[in-house]
C-alpha cells in the first residue's frame, strides 16, 4: 500500500490554463479535505473585471495579475503559512515580514482587508490594490502610512473581507513603489550608520552658535525639539519634516556636535541642591542637639584636663592630718573660723546648669460661643442678682 502524499504547502497556478483553469483547478483543491487549507494563488496574464470575484468565490487566497515580483508572492506564502486552522487572521512580526514588504504584496492583489498592530498603535486599510486609510499615533493620511512602515514594529495581524471604509487616501502600487519605498530603504541605510533611534540628545549652544549662520532656518525648528528630554525616534514623530530628511540633519548636526548626548550635559553641570525652607521636627531637635554639642564641648574640654592634672597633683603630694589641721585653722573670715553652714557653702562645687529642653505645649482653642449661649450655658459672671450684663447694646 503506498503511502499517502503530503499535501502542498503553496499552490500557484494560472488563471486561464489548457482544459482547465486556476480557477476550476482552485475549487477541486478546496473540495478535498487534504488540500482544502492549502493556500493558492492565482496568476492572471490579463485581468478581467470579472476574476477578483470569481477568485473569492471559489477560494483563491489572492489574485494577482502579471508582472508579478517574486518577493511579492514569497511574502504572501509566509504570509498564508502563519495560520493556523482555528484562527481567523493570519498573523505575523515585523523582524520576520517587514510591514512594507507584506504591503507591497497585499497591493500587489485584489484582496480587501486590514493590517493591525498588535499594540493598537496603528493600521492601514486596504482595497483592490488601493491603501484607503491609515492611522498611526494619532496621525492619518500619508504622513502616517509612511511613519507606520518605518517605525511599526513587533506582532500585527492581516484580516481579508469586505473593507467598506470610505477613506479619502488612495495610494496604489505606483506610488508606493516609487516614493514611499525609496525613502524607507535610504532609512533603514542610514540607521545602520546614524543616531540611535534610542539616543537622547541635547544642544551644545557653543557650537550652534558657531554654525548658526550656516544653517537654514528650517533646521533650526528641528533643533528646538532637543530639549534633552526626548529621543531621537519621539523627534522624528513630531517634526513636520519627512522622517529620512530629519534623520540626515540630525545625523549632521551630530557630527558638527550641534547635538550631543544628554548625558554629559548632566554630568558636567549638576544643579546644586536646592535649600530646604522648612525643617520637620525631627531636623530642628537634630539641628538643636548639635549645636549644643558644639557649645558644651570646650568646657567638657577643660574639665576633663583640669580633673586629670588634680589627679596626678594627688599622687605626688598627699597632706598629712596636721597639715589639714593647720590648714583648717587658718581659714578663718577676719580671724573668726568659718561656721559649719558656711564650710559646707564653700566645699560644695556649683551645680552645672540644666540643659534647657525645648517643650512644645499645644493648648486647644476655646470655641468661640454667642453671649445668648453663654448666659444659657452660665459662663458669664454671676452677680448677687444673677449675670452681670453690660447695660451698652
Amino acid at each position: 500500500m503506498a503511502a499517502p502524499q503530503m499535501p502542498p504547502h503553496l499552490v500557484v497556478a494560472e488563471a486561464a490554463l489548457e482544459g482547465m483553469d486556476g480557477f476550476l483547478l482552485c475549487e477541486k483543491l478546496r473540495s478535498e479535505m487534504r488540500t482544502a487549507l492549502v493556500p493558492v494563488l492565482l496568476l492572471a496574464s490579463k485581468r478581467e473585471p470579472f476574476h477578483p470575484e470569481l477568485a473569492s468565490t471559489v477560494g483563491a487566497d489572492d489574485y494577482l495579475p502579471k508582472p508579478v515580483r517574486v518577493q511579492d508572492v514569497v511574502a504572501l506564502a509566509r504570509l498564508k503559512a502563519g495560520r493556523r486552522p482555528s484562527e481567523m487572521a493570519y498573523e505575523a512580526h515585523s523582524a520576520r515580514l517587514p510591514l512594507a514588504q507584506i504591503a507591497r504584496a497585499l497591493l500587489a492583489g485584489a484582496r480587501s482587508g486590514r493590517v493591525v498592530l498588535k499594540d493598537s498603535e496603528g493600521f492601514f486599510a486596504f482595497r483592490g490594490g488601493y491603501v484607503v486609510d491609515a492611522a498611526f499615533q494619532g496621525e492619518r493620511g500619508v504622513a502616517a502610512f509612511r511613519r507606520l512602515l518605518g517605525f511599526g514594529s513587533g506582532v500585527y495581524a492581516v484580516s481579508f473581507g469586505p473593507e467598506l471604509h470610505r477613506g479619502s487616501l488612495l495610494m496604489d502600487m505606483p506610488f508606493l513603489s516609487e516614493q514611499v519605498l525609496p525613502a524607507l530603504e535610504r532609512f533603514e541605510k542610514l540607521r545602520e550608520v546614524g543616531v540611535p533611534l534610542a539616543a537622547r540628545l541635547t544642544v551644545d549652544f557653543a557650537k550652534l552658535v558657531e554654525h548658526l549662520a550656516t544653517l537654514p532656518d528650517d533646521i533650526i525648528s528641528l533643533v528646538r525639539l532637543f530639549d534633552g528630554r526626548r529621543v531621537v525616534r519621539a523627534v522624528l514623530l513630531e517634526c513636520r519634516f519627512a522622517e529620512v530628511i530629519a534623520y540626515e540633519a540630525i545625523t549632521q548636526l551630530f557630527s558638527l556636535g550641534v547635538l550631543m548626548p544628554a548625558s554629559h550635559v548632566e554630568e558636567r553641570e549638576r544643579p546644586p541642591a536646592s535649600p530646604s525652607l522648612f525643617l520637620t521636627a525631627s531636623d530642628a531637635l537634630d539641628t538643636m542637639l548639635t549645636d549644643d554639642a558644639e557649645e558644651d564641648l570646650p568646657i567638657f574640654v577643660d574639665e576633663a584636663a583640669a580633673a586629670a592634672a588634680a589627679a596626678n597633683a594627688g599622687g605626688e603630694a598627699k597632706e598629712t592630718r596636721e597639715e589639714e589641721a593647720v590648714r583648717e585653722e587658718e581659714e578663718t573670715i577676719d580671724g573668726e573660723p568659718l561656721d559649719e553652714d558656711s564650710l559646707e557653702a564653700a566645699s560644695v562645687p556649683e551645680a552645672p546648669a540644666p540643659r534647657r529642653v525645648p517643650i512644645i505645649l499645644n493648648f486647644p482653642k476655646r470655641p468661640r460661643v454667642p453671649k445668648g449661649e453663654e448666659l444659657q450655658a452660665g459662663l458669664l459672671p454671676m452677680g448677687p442678682e444673677g449675670p452681670r450684663v453690660s447695660d451698652k447694646v
